[in-house]
């Protein structure tokens, strides 16, 4: 009877096997060895997760599937693999498994991590909290030789000198790292780009790659993107558009199987619905502050000032858009900030005698004001909130420690508990905070510094006492309840005062973009598919400042302001509509096997 073998086998072992057809083994103890051997490999199998006992320890939730996604990447694919599981879904933690594993199995000593800017923090905590991992965020490229473990923006590192030819981060390429991970990687979309280039110079014995849409309206893309990860996986360029591309169709491939085939060899992707993951609805309310005259008055007075009455001490106008965006939130947030920036402007040697003198006389105004209408709005919600839910937690956030101190002094006499998270906390201080809010507290205030990296499920209010210009700043607030493991529906409370700018912005930001069922972390996608995500010319984000660029525009005026708000609304309306579609389309191949039978749509 004839031996029929099912495995494999490499061309090291053709030898080999000829040699036990002809039997010309010299003994049997060289068959013997190779048995061993091939024992010895199938007992490296993995099967299980060593440091899972470890990992499990610090996750408040354990989901099977970042798990079998884990073991699947360790060992079928040895960590070169596109991880491409749906919004939301954990792919963060399923990577930490990796690592993890891999630093545990000892063939991972070297790890870096290129992730957006927004993100570097959110990476560093989440390793560092999760699975005792410390990786060094690296800024500068003296700094690329100095860790094992580094992490990076990759928007601050792919920088590129055109006089010299040279990557300003070059070292990043002197280094071989055991393992590259490189997060949102839709951005690497493009091959011709500094961005892609980059990345490619990058010399790497395992890659991993996480982005919950590899293509979207091109199937080019998602050629760039596999090229990148796997050269030749999907043939040359001519070949792949010869046998997927019918008659220049980017969005539906000919031969839909062969492709999720080739898919598949390289790709780990799980749907929502695969999974016990139930994310909860944002139920959003904007809480309307009705100023008075005198309030009004001064809400006016300094949007005058900063617009056309503010000039520095040698009588230049200052036209400055970050020393306007930088003062206008402090001077919105609350009264109390408000005057803490307006002596600064008295105090400060840099204004004109002119602008000092105006500031002078808001503070002065302030002085005959006989009620805070925001913070009255905001006790008044904070009681119904009680009332309908006694054992109700709160999160509350402010742009400025200024405001969140005055915010306490006026909760604390109601009875309830409240702690502050603002910057210039130690990590010990910062989770004794957090322990007790989640045992103790009933509500807790934060700055900004709480807006990355940590989890509150256990809450399913948010109050939003004032509200950053940038999308992007609310989603990670909104995201610190929306996360995996959250039973409640989350209730969004945005203050906005009436017959203001304010309130346009209020309703755009929560209303239009954070709250109309999108999943955490499809905002983002969106505004990378219009181009608004990256940095304008005043450092800031583009969308925020566009929408800063409309304030100055306006001079104040309400109707001018609502007009180019409008086209702003209009824009961003057709992205999410163009993502919503592209989303379906490129559903079809990612997550249906193929179902087309070759048939392109038309």
């Amino acid at each position: 009877m004839g031996i029929v073998i099912h495995e494999s086998f490499s061309d090291e072992d053709a030898p080999i096997l000829q040699k036990i057809v002809r039997k010309e083994f010299e003994s049997g103890e060289l068959a013997r060895l190779k048995v061993e051997s091939e024992e010895i490999s199938h007992d490296h199998e993995i099967n299980d997760l060593i440091s899972y006992p470890e990992i499990k320890k610090n996750l408040e939730y354990e989901l099977p599937h970042q798990k079998q996604g884990a073991i699947k990447i360790l060992r079928d694919l040895n960590c070169t693999a596109l991880l491409a599981d749906e919004v939301g879904l954990g792919k963060t933690i399923t990577t930490g498994m990796i690592l993890k594993e891999s630093i545990a199995r000892g063939f991972v000593k070297k790890a870096l991590i290129l992730t957006p800017p927004s993100l570097v923090d959110q990476w560093k905590i989440e390793l560092r909290d999760k699975f005792d991992l410390d990786f060094h965020v690296v800024e500068h490229n003296s700094e690329w030789g100095a860790t094992n473990f580094a992490i990076a923006s990759i928007d601050r590192v792919k920088g590129y000198d055109r006089k010299t030819n040279k990557f300003k981060h070059e070292s990043a390429h002197a280094i071989c790292w055991d393992l590259l991970i490189v997060d949102e990687a839709h951005k690497l979309k493009d091959k011709n780009t500094v961005r892609w280039t980059f990345v490619d110079k990058i010399p790497k014995k395992r890659f991993l790659i996480l982005t919950a849409t590899p293509f979207q309206n091109d199937l080019l893309e998602l050629y760039s993107l596999l090229n990148l990860l796997k050269r030749g996986h999907l043939g040359t360029i001519n070949e792949f558009k010869k046998k997927f591309l019918f008659k220049g169709n980017k969005r539906h491939p000919l031969n839909p199987q062969e492709l999720k085939s080739k898919l598949d060899e390289v790709m780990v992707r799980r749907r929502r619905s695969e999974t016990n993951v139930d994310y909860k609805q944002r139920i959003p309310k904007i809480v309307p502050v009705e100023f008075s005259p005198e309030e009004m008055e001064i809400y006016k007075d300094i949007g005058d000032l900063l617009q056309t009455k503010y000039f520095a001490c040698n009588g230049s106008e200052i036209k400055g858009r970050l020393i306007i965006y930088s003062l206008l939130p402090k001077m919105t947030s609350s009264s109390r900030s408000a005057l803490e920036s307006l002596k600064k402007i008295v105090d400060g040697p840099k204004y004109s005698e002119g602008t000092k003198e105006i500031a002078q006389k808001i503070i002065d105004k302030y002085k005959t004001v006989k009620k805070d209408s925001k913070i009255e709005a905001l006790i008044s919600l904070v009681k119904d909130i009680y009332q309908d839910d006694p054992k109700a937690k709160i999160l509350m956030y402010t742009k400025h420690p200024t405001t969140a101190g005055y915010i306490r002094e006026k909760l604390e006499p109601l009875g309830l508990s409240v702690v502050e998270f603002i910057g210039g906390c130690t990590r010990e201080e910062k989770q004794e905070i957090i322990k007790e809010f989640k045992t103790r507290a009933n509500v807790m205030i934060s700055t900004e510094t709480g807006a990355e990296g940590l989890n509150f499920q256990f809450c399913n209010n948010l109050i939003n006492y004032d509200l950053p210009w940038n999308p992007m700043a609310v989603e990670q607030r909104i995201g610190r309840l929306d996360r995996i493991g959250q039973q409640r529906d989350m209730h969004i409370y945005s203050l906005a005062i009436k017959g203001t700018m304010e309130e346009r912005i209020v309703d755009l930001i929560i209303n239009k973009m954070c709250c109309i069922g999108l999943v955490i972390g499809e905002l983002p996608i969106i505004l990378f598919n219009l181009g608004l995500d990256s940095h304008g010319e005043a450092g800031m984000s583009k969308i925020e400042e566009a929408l800063m660029n409309a304030f100055i525009d306006s001079k104040n005026n309400l109707d001018k302001f609502s007009t180019d708000l409008d086209k702003i609304v209009s824009s961003l309306e057709q992205g999410i509509q163009d993502y919503l579609k592209t989303k379906e389309s490129s559903s079809e191949l990612l997550d249906n096997n193929g179902e087309n039978n070759g048939q392109p749509k038309t």
